[in-house]
């Protein structure tokens, strides 16, 4: 535990030597998927017997830090990473069915702020390379299909744009609600259908869109 801590001291520190401003957000995401939508709908038009619904995949948490680098500018550059977490569970007679769905982005940032004219607040628009990963369970094990573990891995691009007011804390230290809006028109995922339904492009496609939107709170590190 000591090293970790001092580990994410050090990468900190480092940070710091390196950016303007340093953000950390914790928020909720929710998420809109027409293709994954279909799949489940599916999978539970075909199986009447259930008690228990598969809900969709659509509520979720995100969490991420994003280093703007030193400029002058009203208009700086940064960095954004992110990972976000989904999770559909249904517990029937005799099994428990879960799914969850994992996304990892890496972004450039466009961070625009203007205290002179808006002081506290502050927009981010986030271009970012997506990667996700879908993975099904029952009864705590990891599901099967034609012989293989139930998995599915995704790749593609993802736009967001995201606005917040900074409230100050302590000296360099400030907080802020904020608001996003994100989508990615492209997401090439071809063995989700399987994963969810046990079968391949017989009710939705090889790839999908997706919209997602989150509220939340960042908290800022700013150098002067």
């Amino acid at each position: 535990m000591k090293s970790i801590i001092f580990s994410t001291v050090l990468l900190l520190n480092i940070g710091c030597t390196i950016a303007q401003e340093i953000k950390m957000d914790a928020s909720y995401e929710y998420l809109y998927s027409s293709q994954w939508d279909k799949a489940i709908q599916t999978y539970n038009v075909s199986r009447p017997f259930l008690t228990e619904k598969q809900p969709l995949l659509m509520n979720g948490l995100n969490t991420s830090i994003s280093y703007v680098f030193k400029n002058e500018a009203h208009v700086k550059h940064g960095i954004n990473v992110s990972y976000a977490y989904f999770q559909s569970s249904a517990e029937n007679e005799n099994f428990n069915n879960i799914l969850q769905l994992h996304f990892i982005n890496l972004g450039y940032i466009l961070h625009y702020e203007n205290a002179e004219k808006s002081k506290g607040l502050y927009a981010d628009l986030i271009i970012s390379a997506t990667s996700s990963g879908l993975f099904r369970t029952l009864d705590g094990n990891l599901f099967e299909y034609d012989e293989t573990r139930s998995k599915a891995f995704g790749i593609g691009g993802d736009i967001c744009l995201k606005a917040g007011y900074c409230l100050t804390l302590k000296n360099n230290f400030y907080l802020s609600p904020f608001l996003s809006i994100g989508y990615t028109p492209y997401l090439y995922s071809p063995n989700s259908e399987a994963v969810i339904n046990q079968t391949k492009e017989l009710t939705s496609k090889n790839w999908t869109g997706i919209l997602t939107t989150q509220i939340g709170l960042t908290f800022h590190l700013k150098r002067q």
